[in-house]
């Protein structure tokens, strides 16, 4: 067990550890564009689309089983496969449960986001360069073993234009609007922790403040409506937190002219109800004082 489990981690964490095609694959599926294969897996099956809803589960709070789950669809490139999976050396099949506790880990190793998880599958999200792939994966087919395995899989591309704000146009809107909407702003999920690629917009916004020395400015995080609102205003007033002790341990900016607060879900800009209107309402904004 601990061998098969082995190697099904180091391939689906190892970019360059393709495996060859397999000469009993089914010739019309192409490469999975998340997973890499481990050995004894075989293409049996495959669909693609260009653009496809697919429904996925999450826990109603974010890392917590026992919030209870609920459904909810993304939209966009779509990829679908069922493969099955040879029997090893021993004469076995891995367990469902070996299956979607090594996909656990996988993504967790991979810095994504695990949405559900049972003893069967697992539904995760994944950011690779500028767009994020939605996903379900685990045993599809076998009771105690599994032997298949079950991809769905959604990309949903990058915004074409930049997410950065430029120094420039933070003054724009400022003198436009008195205030200017970040979503180069990345947390983890369910935390108020900066990701790294929150950098270049953190130091446009910090290029402004330093042009405008006398200006002070609100730091207001905004969440979707997933989870509890009291949790959610919480947590969002700990992200805006979060970009003012950066802005000012590592740009120099003075707290003094930096206020926190945060509304939760409480200001949405779009719906709630699918997938692109929560990504446009989770966000942090820069208002006047």
């Amino acid at each position: 067990m601990k061998k098969f489990a082995a190697g099904l981690l180091l391939g689906l964490l190892s970019a360059a550890s393709v495996l060859a095609q397999n000469a009993k694959d089914n010739p019309k599926c192409e490469a999975n564009p998340v997973f890499n294969r481990f050995a004894g897996e075989v293409m049996a099956s495959c669909e693609r689309a260009r653009f496809k809803a697919l429904e996925l589960w999450r826990f109603k709070t974010a890392n917590n089983p026992k919030s209870g789950a609920e459904a909810f669809n993304v939209e966009g490139e779509y990829w679908y496969y069922f493969n099955d999976i040879n029997k090893d050396a021993q004469g076995r099949h891995p367990g469902k449960l070996e299956v979607a506790r090594n996909f656990e880990n996988a993504v967790r190793q991979a810095k994504g986001e695990l949405l559900y998880v049972n003893d069967k599958q697992v539904t995760y999200r994944l950011h690779k360069g500028n767009d994020v792939f939605w996903g379900e994966a685990g045993c599809g087919r076998g009771g105690d073993d599994c032997s298949a395995i079950m991809h769905k899989i959604v990309r949903v591309a990058g915004m074409e234009q930049s997410v950065v704000v430029s120094a420039e146009q933070i003054a724009k809107a400022m003198g436009d609007e008195g205030k200017v909407v970040f979503y180069g702003i990345y947390f983890d999920t369910d935390k108020a922790t900066l990701k790294a690629e929150s950098a270049p917009t953190l130091a446009e916004m910090a290029k402004w403040l330093k042009t405008n020395a006398g200006t002070n400015v609100f730091i207001v995080g905004h969440t979707d409506m997933q989870g509890p609102v009291e949790r959610n205003q919480k947590l969002s007033r700990d992200r805006a937190g979060a970009v003012i002790a950066t802005l000012t341990k590592e740009h120099g900016i003075s707290a003094a002219r930096l206020l926190a607060d945060g509304v939760g879900p409480l200001a949405p800009v779009a719906s709630n109800a699918n997938e692109a209107g929560r990504a446009k309402n989770r966000r942090v904004e820069m208002v006047l004082r």
